[in-house]
């Protein structure tokens, strides 16, 4: 499998006028093409900063994060919590925004956009506004917003835990589907270990910060069906005991 992504020896230092805050600390990391990738750890512990820097929000203050793709600002796209739709916009228009702001080719991300709208069952939405949408309808729609842009690798952060648990279940079922179908590399960072076992091919714990990576856990549910059917299986549970056994001992 192709490296896509590769954190070597990172380390990161928060700096204020007072004082610094290592974040980070000697951190390897690679990431395949293809591949889902959960990271999980004790909170407040870096997760979310590993994002920024694999965006390259943020620049590593010691080591190395090398990108595998020809330089180009579509390399990444981001899913947040919220959906941050724009409620006095279509479905179509908030989905278009990053194509605008761009000003890249509209006809182009148009067509794509009615292509991914079609393809999973919002079309007929299109025109409406946020706020006639459920919950889990918005963040698919914020997904698309991230496809359209056409990004190989996809941070997700946090995106279902603002939705009760009943359209959470559903919407992993709906993005690990799409993200598949779309064949992008994705990165989810979650607090809910449920979530990222049923969902990645790999779930990566990190220490309490500084955040190092501790230890690595391969799921092999991918050939079980959708996250909601993998949960049933054996292995499940076994996987959920080990790394929470691991979160809860590094949380001591």
């Amino acid at each position: 499998m192709k490296e896509l992504v590769k954190l070597e020896n990172v380390s990161l230092t928060y700096q204020t006028k007072t004082n610094e805050t290592l974040a980070i600390d000697n951190l390897n990391l690679t990431i395949y093409e293809g591949e889902f990738v959960a990271i999980v750890g004790p909170s407040g512990c870096g997760k979310t900063t590993i994002l920024s820097l694999i965006s390259g929000i943020l620049k590593p203050t010691k080591g190395k994060v090398t990108i595998n793709l020809p330089p180009d600002k579509n390399n990444t796209g981001y899913m947040f919590q919220h959906d941050h739709l724009f409620g006095w916009r279509s479905i179509m228009k908030n989905i278009l925004l990053g194509p605008e702001v761009q000003k890249s080719n509209n006809q182009s991300a148009k067509d794509y956009a009615t292509l991914l709208l079609r393809k999973y069952g919002l079309y007929e939405y299109k025109d409406r506004y946020p706020n006639e949408l459920s919950g889990g309808m918005r963040q698919r729609v914020a997904l698309i917003r991230t496809l359209v842009l056409k990004p190989k690798i996809l941070l997700l952060d946090e995106p279902f835990s603002a939705l009760d648990f009943q359209t959470r279940l559903g919407v992993c079922d709906d993005v690990s589907n799409i993200l598949a179908e779309e064949k992008k590399t994705a990165v989810l960072v979650t607090h809910d270990l449920s979530e990222a076992i049923s969902m990645a091919d790999r779930v990566i714990v990190l220490s309490p910060r500084p955040a190092t990576v501790k230890k690595i856990f391969k799921t092999n549910l991918k050939n079980y069906g959708l996250p909601l059917k993998r949960r049933e299986h054996p292995d499940f549970s076994k996987l959920f005991d080990k790394i929470w056994k691991e979160i809860q001992t590094y949380e001591k």
